[in-house]
């Protein structure tokens, strides 16, 4: 392929990065919304979905224009196809963490029941991978998509555990029974971005190693 061609993929990388890290801050920030209960805060990573949708046109336009101009075959192939699926991903954890901006008003403003403690365990375990898939497409490391089954039956766990939590709380006081319903919603938005997380990393190692794996 051309020097043309890598400086443009050299490019499209960049850009995927970078959505990368405005996503994970995204969904940071609407979990550090939903933990204070900041209403401002919740607003404004409402307000961040239109640059998400930017982000997502111009990296599909892209890959369109490389595909049509230069038809690219193995491993630039793998590199534009991985690109693609956290394209998809990325921008599905940003939508998700906007979604999770409106439990914000839904909930009661005064205090969290102790279930939001495992909520915040398990974004932080979530982010943790959404990183790393940044981190491995960007530097070609294979091994850190390697601990990824692992975690992300973890994950799995704390839905489950955060689900037994709910039950009890809602058995002990029916005035719990609509935070609680909120508190699953949210565990399980974590989960499908856990779930993203796996995705992406599967098409990153097949990036790297030309080999396919799958995630359970």
């Amino acid at each position: 392929m051309s020097e043309k061609f890598h400086e443009e993929i050299d490019s499209l990388k960049t850009l995927t990065v970078e959505m990368g890290h405005f996503s994970i801050h995204m969904f940071s920030d609407s979990l550090k919304a939903l933990n204070t209960l900041d209403d401002k805060l919740a607003e404004d990573v409402y307000s961040r979905k239109r640059k998400l949708h930017d982000y997502n046109k111009k990296i599909d336009d892209e890959i369109m224009r490389i595909l049509s101009l230069f038809q690219p075959v193995a491993d630039d192939l793998r590199t534009i196809t991985c690109i693609s699926q956290m394209n998809t991903s990325f921008y599905r954890v940003g939508r998700n963490a906007k979604e999770i901006t409106n439990f914000v008003d839904l909930l009661p403003q005064l205090s969290h029941l102790g279930i939001m403690n495992s909520i915040c365990h398990m974004a932080e375990c979530v982010v943790s991978m959404l990183s790393d898939c940044v981190n491995a497409f960007e530097n070609n490391d294979a091994d850190i998509i390697c601990t990824f089954s692992k975690r992300e039956e973890d994950i799995d766990n704390l839905q489950k555990t955060i689900f037994r939590e709910s039950i009890t709380y809602m058995m002990e006081d029916n005035k719990n029974i609509s935070a609680c319903i909120e508190y699953v919603m949210a565990s399980r938005y974590l989960e499908r971005m856990g779930d993203h997380a796996c995705l992406m990393g599967e098409k990153i190692y097949y990036m790297i190693k030309g080999k396919n794996i799958e995630i359970n």
